[in-house]
């Protein structure tokens, strides 16, 4: 059986966590794809290969139409090959996001409040809307090939190491609400520099990543939650 690639857990993670602040907005589709030197995303995507886990700082930026100025949240991110991850938003944590392919956890720690949920579950609030390790399309997919056939690229452009690619997953179902995925990374290192969600309607989510730290060892502990005292909201059932 093949695994998941590390780079399709970390924009599994990220669309995922993204989807949630950003469902329910309108999207429409995107332009079509131009003939476009892909080499830094071949370089990029090797360099993912070697990389197992990420612990980084971000800072979330988070832009709407309902809003007169952006909204800014600083968190931690940590993934874990092959498909975990963690998101934590706010210092103490308002926010913390817990998942893997299967099932996702959103907690809501000064709240005292839990949801568990599953994007396959009839009558999610995220039907319709794409699971989001589907959405990627990249699930065992390692090789440039496997991104290509799965992965529109709509633009990409480098400055040095540092690349800037937008692209949309090539199924309408799981383009469904997005009007781009763009993504900033070093091709030298593999790090991530900066992950976006835009949609059609104006609505957009920029995190940046800081103190990025690959490789290190992650305590397994980190993916687990006492939810004694939280009020659960079970959506697998």
């Amino acid at each position: 059986m093949n695994r998941p690639s590390f780079h399709s857990v970390m924009l599994c993670a990220l669309l995922w966590g993204t989807i949630i602040l950003l469902s329910g907005t309108e999207m429409q589709a995107a332009t079509s794809e131009a003939s476009l030197d892909l080499t830094p995303l071949k370089t990029w995507l090797s360099s993912q290969r070697s990389i197992h886990s990420v612990s980084a700082d971000f800072t979330q930026i988070r832009a709407f139409k309902t809003l007169k100025s952006p909204l800014t949240i600083k968190g931690h991110v940590w993934l874990e090959s092959p498909n975990r991850f963690r998101w934590q938003l706010g210092e103490p944590p308002k926010t913390i996001i817990i998942g893997n392919r299967s099932e996702t956890m959103i907690l809501h720690p000064l709240k005292h409040r839990a949801e568990k949920r599953q994007l396959s579950t009839p009558g999610s609030a995220f039907q319709g809307q794409g699971d989001p390790f589907g959405m990627m399309g990249l699930s065992g997919g390692h090789s440039f090939e496997e991104f290509q056939k799965q992965m529109r690229v709509l633009a990409i452009r480098s400055v040095g190491a540092r690349c800037h690619l937008e692209m949309l997953p090539r199924d309408p179902q799981a383009m469904g609400a997005l009007s781009s995925i763009n993504l900033d990374f070093d091709t030298a290192t593999g790090e991530w520099r900066s992950f976006e969600i835009v949609t059609k309607e104006g609505s957009s989510i920029l995190t940046e990543f800081t103190r990025v730290e690959l490789n290190s060892k992650l305590p397994p502990d980190l993916f687990k939650y006492d939810l004694s005292g939280f009020t659960l909201e079970d959506e697998t059932k």
